[in-house]
């Protein structure tokens, strides 16, 4: 019967996935004037994700000296009107006087030391919705991509069971557009197979019928 009972806990904490914990960075952190790379524990951005021939709007190739400068969104900071109420607030990514400096449509690279399954970015101040984007990885793999619509601001998202990479292309060479409240998920893992269903439903009803048969004999 002790058997029967241990078998049954060992079966119940296999079900049990390992949760999924979200964070969001929001560069309040950071300095102003802080050059982003991997200040993140277990996320690395990197510039320039692009090369050659853009595919936005202003016809420009990719850049190859996208800013990764934080900057602040209040007043008298570095960036243009962002939209009312702003859905960006105190320090974000990409500036308009640093946009200005930039060769061609920027890109840069958010990389995940482990797969999650869930993201979103938000972006405001865009005058061409279409030139936002974000392109969600699993390795090599593009996953998909999910593009901007209207101007202001919004907040792009995607999910799926494994992304090890997102690029985002903020804007392009014709825009400027700040960039805050990256949020991403970890991915579950441990999500137990149907035959371990099966497994626990056997175990439990062995324990039930030894009940049964204890009583009896009683």
């Amino acid at each position: 019967m002790k058997t029967l009972w241990k078998t049954a806990l060992t079966l119940s904490m296999s079900l049990t996935a390992v949760g999924a914990s979200a964070a969001t960075i929001n560069f309040e952190n950071l300095a102003v004037g802080t050059i982003l790379s991997n200040q993140y524990a277990g996320v690395t951005f990197a510039a320039n994700a692009f090369t050659g021939p853009g595919s936005s709007s202003s016809g420009q190739p990719w850049a190859t000296n996208t800013d990764m400068t934080i900057v602040s969104s209040l007043p008298g900071g570095d960036v243009g009107g962002l939209g009312t109420p702003s859905l960006v607030s105190g320090n974000v990514l990409h500036s308009f006087n640093k946009w200005l400096t930039e060769n061609g449509d920027p890109s840069f690279r958010i990389s995940f030391a482990s797969a999650i399954n869930t993201f979103s970015a938000t972006f405001a101040g865009v005058s061409t919705g279409a030139d936002v984007r974000i392109f969600a990885y699993n390795g090599a793999t593009l996953l998909s991509t999910v593009a901007g619509s209207g101007t202001g601001q919004f907040v792009l998202s995607y999910a799926a069971a494994s992304i090890t990479s997102v690029v985002v292309a903020p804007g392009s060479f014709d825009d400027w557009v700040g960039v805050d409240d990256i949020t991403y998920n970890a991915a579950v893992v441990g999500v137990p197979e149907p035959e371990t269903y099966a497994l626990m439903a056997l175990g439990l009803a062995a324990i039930a019928l030894a009940r049964r048969r204890m009583k009896a004999v009683g």
